[in-house]
């Protein structure tokens, strides 16, 4: 594969970040819907105040703080299964940069920085799995791009998968 001009990972970082939001924003919504929230909140992905203490261990969790940690661990992996789909290769790249975007975008939203461990905690691992779910797209393009399927057609038993010997 080529080399990428600048304004080619700059829109390839565009669509990522559009699918980031879009899949983050769709999966909160299908989230608040189901645990029937009152109110919903357009600043879930962005919201680390109101967030899950991974020392209370599953315990005395409100709904807008389960709704917050499964929003994030259902949209990291959803989404860098769609980065592998949008750039085909360095899916880890565009991963980690859309993520440290959304840490700048979630500082200037909450006009705070987030201290809570158990928020970064949470981050670290759902880009693992960001990665992971990208790079294991990306894999699957480049092999399918290697191998060619051919199957020798024979009109008279109709059998498309195997060949004569």
């Amino acid at each position: 594969m080529g080399e990428l001009s600048t304004k080619d990972i700059l829109f390839n970082i565009l669509k990522c970040f559009v699918t980031f939001y879009a899949t983050y924003f769709v999966i909160s919504s299908i989230c608040f819907a189901s645990f029937r929230l009152s109110v919903y909140d357009g600043r879930i992905p962005f919201d680390f105040k109101t967030w899950v203490n991974l020392t209370e261990c599953c315990t005395g969790y409100s709904h807008e703080q389960t709704v917050n940690v499964i929003s994030m661990l259902v949209t990291f992996p959803l989404s860098g299964i769609f980065y592998g789909l949008i750039v085909r290769s360095r899916a880890w790249d565009y991963a980690v940069t859309v993520t440290l975007l959304h840490i700048v975008i979630t500082c200037l939203v909450l006009l705070d920085f987030p201290l809570d461990w158990s928020w970064w905690v949470c981050l670290a691992s759902a880009l693992i799995l960001k990665i992971l779910a990208g790079e294991m797209v990306c894999f699957l393009f480049s092999i399918k791009k290697k191998v060619k399927v051919k199957p020798e057609i024979e009109f008279m038993n109709g059998s498309y998968l195997y060949r004569k010997k």
